[in-house]
């Protein structure tokens, strides 16, 4: 397990002691759920293959918001999903080098991830299909592949410098209120703001937003060990994207502080 700092960084000179001649699989978010921090995976990468480990990397939060470039990071594997970038649920990608692709046996059997079959031997097909086992999600990949037009046709530049500055103004109006503490305040972060009210609960909070028409996650997102590491039980997290306004953040903050005042 990596350590994470006061900010939610992963501290690099920690993770470079925790790697070892034992260490065979390094896995890394490339920007995290909980509190939006871009992770410096190039340098862990680097690391990690210096240690003779492989790499994967979980790009879930990251591929609607960063250019990628997994020839570039040098990653084994990359992974994504669809619904993350406007994309329906269900379906993702999976990058992975191909020289470790075919060493790696099928985890799944069915139609199309075999060549011959007999009662002797198999011989399954080639990449990718080795892996691609019965009927596909066939819909769901065509919907997947607009979601990606929509987001290459606005440009990750763009959008990557509207949602900055979207979080900028989220930032400024958060920690400026009484009782809120921000939680993950890395410099280098995609959209989002995780945040608590102390002493009142995320899931309180989150209903009373709720009420007024502001969604916002409420919890452990899934990382119940980062929350323990910050003593905390969850957050309120804020997710920006290209079709947020700052207005809507004003009444994010306006809702909050309606919250504290009836609440503290």
């Amino acid at each position: 397990m990596i350590p994470v700092t006061p900010a939610g960084e992963l501290p690099l000179d920690e993770f470079k002691k925790l790697l070892s001649p034992r260490t065979k699989l390094v896995a890394v978010n490339h920007a995290s759920n909980s509190l939006g921090t871009i992770n410096p995976i190039r340098e862990m990468i680097h690391l990690a293959h210096g240690r003779g480990a492989v790499v994967l990397i979980d790009g879930a939060q990251a591929a609607a918001h960063l250019e990628i470039d997994v020839q570039d990071l040098d990653c084994d594997f990359y992974c994504i999903s669809a619904h993350k970038m406007y994309g329906p649920t269900g379906v993702g990608i999976l990058y992975g080098k191909k020289e470790i692709l075919e060493r790696m046996p099928p985890y799944m059997g069915g139609g199309e991830m075999i060549k011959n079959v007999t009662f002797e031997k198999t011989i399954y097909n080639d990449l990718p299909y080795k892996f691609e086992a019965g009927t596909p999600n066939i819909a769901d990949v065509i919907a997947f592949k607009e979601a990606i037009g929509f987001i290459q046709e606005i440009g990750k530049e763009v959008i990557g410098a509207y949602e900055h500055d979207l979080s900028q103004h989220a930032t400024k109006r958060l920690s400026a209120l009484p009782w809120v503490k921000l939680i993950g305040t890395s410099a280098q972060k995609v959209s989002l703001q995780s945040f608590i009210i102390e002493g009142i609960h995320p899931f309180d909070i989150g209903q009373m937003l709720d009420a007024r028409g502001i969604a916002v996650r409420t919890g452990h997102h899934c990382t119940q060990p980062l929350m323990d590491a910050f003593g905390i039980e969850g957050t309120v997290r804020a997710s920006f994207a290209i079709y947020n306004t700052k207005e809507e953040i004003d009444q994010l903050a306006e809702g909050v502080d309606r919250i504290i005042k009836f609440m503290k």
